[in-house]
């Protein structure tokens, strides 16, 4: 019997990528609903498909640039 994990290398990888961009588009998508009230409709419309659209860069963007631009409500 042999233990060849070669194969799982490249699958774990992809897994952690996978994982890790979801959480960020989650993370981003979440921030965008909690600020939507200090939002026009076009605007919150505009951050959610950029986010959606621009898979990786969307929420990065959202989180250095727009994100400081909209108050949160206190809860």
């Amino acid at each position: 019997m042999t233990n060849d994990l070669s194969g799982i290398g490249p699958g774990i990888f992809i897994v952690v990528i996978v994982v890790g961009l979801a959480a960020l588009w989650i993370g981003a998508m979440i921030s965008i609903f909690r600020r939507s009230s200090a939002m026009s409709g076009l605007e919150l419309i505009g951050w959610c498909a950029f986010v959606v659209f621009a898979q990786f860069f969307g929420p990065l963007i959202w989180f250095f640039v727009g994100r400081d631009r909209y108050i949160a409500p206190n809860r």
